[in-house]
């Protein structure tokens, strides 16, 4: 009867955040993995990702309280919602602030057993796109006006190469002479 009712207020509580959820599963679970931790007032290298229950529901364990305790973490768009498998008295929801230009969300909560009560802040892995663009803006402007004159030089003379009489091709505009 017990794990029937957790079950019916497991799925009843993570309802209605699992459609607000967030797209990035690696933020997701290490801001789980660490409000645990900071739940429990331990090291969040102690606490282990088990598995991952559905869309933005993860389920966490860590030694707690003399024996093996697991917990289940949903994380929506605004909020981390945990709750222990074992103590199901210990039922927390933790807002937290997604910053879309850096992709990390930071979450300001402390327990009163527990004295750390920095921010925690967890980083999306950037994708493709933005490590290229962060390879581009982080190079000077002087190389990168260099590799555009080049281009244009090297286009320049693939065109003269294709017309040596100066007639622009076909679909072109002839540039202006000076």
């Amino acid at each position: 009867m017990r794990r029937i009712l957790f079950a019916i207020v497991l799925t009843m509580t993570f309802m209605t955040g699992s459609a607000l959820a967030s797209e990035y599963e690696d933020m997701d679970r290490c801001l789980g993995r660490a409000v645990v931790a900071r739940l429990v007032c331990k090291d969040v290298d102690d606490v282990q990702f088990v598995s991952k229950v559905r869309d933005n529901l993860y389920l966490f364990s860590v030694f707690y309280a003399r024996q093996e305790a697991r917990f289940i973490v949903g994380v929506s768009s605004k909020s981390i919602r945990v709750q222990g498998r074992e103590f199901l008295k210990l039922t927390k929801t933790i807002p937290y602030n997604f910053d879309d230009n850096s992709k990390c969300g930071v979450a300001t909560f402390s327990s009163p057993e527990c004295p750390t009560s920095a921010p925690i802040v967890c980083c999306s892995e950037k994708t493709v796109e933005d490590k290229l663009d962060d390879k581009f803006w982080g190079r000077p402007i002087p190389d990168l006006l260099d590799e555009d004159l080049k281009k244009a030089l090297e286009m320049y003379k693939e065109e003269q190469e294709a017309n040596p009489d100066g007639k622009p091709a076909e679909g072109t505009e002839a540039a202006p002479q000076q």
